[in-house]
């Protein structure tokens, strides 16, 4: 079982690395609502199982139990803050272009280019998943590191094509139309998931 949530997230990563930033056409969001739909069932499965063998082996897993508890938390913050962006701006208006442009854009950066409001409780919510991170990888393994620091550490430098450094915030929103501002909330959320199956499948693999 360990393995197959493993492969799911390879999958996860590949769709997110081919798609990062390249939206062909205005469908590409549909693919990423199935797959995001489908992990949130992956990992309401695999929490469902922890509780169970917490509870029926406290000695064993109730340590675990405890640490997922707190990175679904966490991660819930992250993809709930989100969630109530993306129903605000209405997923619809952006695909048919029925918002004003840079809607998303001002949701996110003042005319400066300084975080809003919003921006930086988003940052914040994503600093505390970052920060739990580093404690819950109790093995140091790379590839929890790497994951984390590549998406959620948002002190991280970025450099664009010209070599201009980027923050992490106009790293991840590069494209700030208002169909790209969205796409990019989805991988956000993708993100924060596919590190919970990374999660899951290390403790799996002890």
């Amino acid at each position: 079982m360990g393995q197959r949530i493993i492969l799911v997230v390879f999958l996860f990563l590949t769709l997110i690395l081919s798609g990062q930033h390249q939206y062909v056409t205005n469908k590409g969001h549909e693919s990423l609502e199935k797959a995001i739909y489908v992990s949130h069932e992956i990992i309401e499965g695999r929490t469902a199982f922890f509780e169970r063998q917490a509870e029926e082996k406290p000695l064993m897993f109730q340590k675990t139990k405890v640490l997922i508890g707190e990175l679904n938390r966490l991660s819930n913050n992250v993809k709930s803050f989100i969630d109530t962006i993306q129903k605000e701006v209405n997923t619809e208006r952006v695909v048919y272009d029925l918002l004003q442009e840079n809607h998303y854009k001002k949701l996110l950066f003042t005319p400066q280019g300084k975080l809003t409001k919003r921006a930086k409780k988003l940052k914040v919510k994503l600093d505390s998943l970052y920060n739990f991170s580093l404690r819950v990888n109790v093995h140091k393994l790379s590839q929890l590191e790497n994951f984390t620091k590549e998406h959620f550490k948002t002190d991280n430098e970025y450099y664009d094509f010209e070599e201009q450094k980027l923050s992490f915030f106009d790293h991840l929103f590069y494209d700030k139309t208002n169909y790209g501002i969205m796409m990019s909330m989805y991988y956000l959320i993708l993100d924060v998931q596919t590190f919970q199956l990374l999660y899951y499948g290390t403790v799996m693999s002890y």
